[in-house]
């Protein structure tokens, strides 16, 4: 009952603001001044910036005021964070640009995922921050302070923002909830993976599944142990970086749905002990 009345509060407070309260939408704002600060203050990696990404954090709970949609079932704090930290992310990475530093971040990015994947498949988890320090010689300290940024410019790619493009970040919330584990026991297990590309290649005819499992193979490694880079499967294949990407977040997104539904069906899970 709470969380109704707080919802039909919300509902409420942004119904007038968006019909133009600016005395409404002056105190909405101050009231959500702590989250926007909280966020900022988290990203900020000197205290010169954090000024502007308190004000750029103002943008984007703006925005979210003007995207929420009250049919949803969530709270607008929970939505607003999105956009909040969405808005700052953009602001490090233009600030990134001007030092310099994306093909350094993106290069790290790179071989830190590919580190990650080798361990997965072998240990069934990911690197420490030490291995991931010896592993690419870099000190430790740098490494946390890379990874910090790791997963959360991942939802502000250049094909997420730029443009303005209209992104329902009420998925990414749903996204960001959903679990994800048992990916690694499915990737290391030969005759599972075979199994949900039978049926993926059913389902999808018109599609060249064979690539999207050619793509999965060389980047985790499965046929040989050997990991290639985006750039060495592209080569490879033919095909430019991006499509690589692409083509590998299409092939886990239907891996994951293929073998949650094989669960659903009842399809009995693996033993412990097979390779």
């Amino acid at each position: 009952m709470a969380k109704k009345t707080i919802l039909e509060d919300e509902k409420r407070i942004i119904t007038k603001i968006r019909k133009g309260d600016k005395k409404l939408r002056e105190e909405f704002i101050k009231k959500n001044q702590g989250l926007v600060i909280h966020i900022a203050k988290k990203y900020a990696f000197s205290p010169e910036i954090l000024p502007d990404l308190i004000a750029e954090g103002n943008m984007g709970l703006m925005r979210a005021i003007e995207k929420f949609d009250f049919r949803k079932k969530v709270k607008f704090g929970t939505y607003a964070y999105f956009w909040i930290k969405r808005f700052v992310l953009r602001a490090i990475m233009k600030e990134f640009e001007i030092l310099k530093i994306p093909e350094r971040y993106h290069e790290f990015k790179e071989k830190f995922e590919e580190i990650n994947n080798a361990y997965n498949l072998k240990y069934g988890r990911d690197a420490t921050d030490e291995e991931l320090s010896k592993e690419l010689k870099i000190p430790l300290n740098i490494i946390k302070k890379l990874k910090k940024y790791s997963d959360d410019f991942t939802i502000i790619s250049s094909d997420f923002y730029n443009g303005e493009k209209d992104i329902d970040l009420f998925d990414l919330i749903n996204t960001k909830k959903k679990k994800t584990e048992g990916l690694w026991d499915v990737l290391r297990n030969k005759d599972i993976l075979n199994k949900i590309f039978e049926r993926i290649r059913m389902k999808e005819k018109r599609a060249n599944v064979d690539i999207w499992f050619e793509v999965l193979k060389l980047h985790y490694g499965l046929e040989n142990g050997i990991q290639y880079s985006y750039k060495e499967i592209a080569k490879k294949l033919g095909v430019t970086r991006q499509r690589v990407h692409q083509i590998k977040k299409i092939c886990l997104k239907k891996l994951r749905e293929e073998w949650e539904e094989m669960k659903n069906e009842g399809f009995e899970e693996f033993n412990s002990d097979n390779s």
